[in-house]
Order: C-alpha cells, then sequence, then structure tokens
C-alpha cells in the first residue's frame, strides 16, 4: 500500500458511499486530535520551581549591591 493511498483511507475512511455525517465526524476528530497537541505543547502554569530563586549569600561577602 502506498503511503498516499494510507492517507487517503485515514481520512475519508474505508466507506464506499460517500456520507455527509462521515465527514463530519471526520472533522470533529481531527478538530479534536489538533486541540489535544495544541493544550500539550503549552505551557500549563507549572509551579516555579526552588532552583529559580537566587542562592541566599551571607552578608559578610559583601557581595550584594
Amino acid at each position: 500500500m502506498k503511503i498516499s493511498n494510507f492517507l487517503k483511507r485515514l481520512i475519508h475512511g474505508d466507506n464506499a458511499t460517500d456520507g455527509g455525517a462521515a465527514n463530519l465526524r471526520n472533522i470533529i476528530v481531527w478538530a479534536f486530535i489538533a486541540l489535544v497537541a495544541l493544550f500539550m505543547t503549552t505551557p500549563s502554569g507549572e509551579p516555579v520551581s526552588f532552583f529559580d530563586k537566587p542562592i541566599p549569600m551571607p552578608a559578610e561577602l559583601n557581595l550584594g549591591s
């Protein structure tokens, strides 16, 4: 099976009859996949790590401004 035939069958399905309901179902499924991919690739507002803060230094070192 060629890749192009595989993609055509994946998008349009295996049904020989052309139905509007099948096309609508495919649009909804592909939109759901796109939304899941969108939310999986964007940051979800995770809490800031403990290691993002500067290291506290003693005042005796005179490293502060």
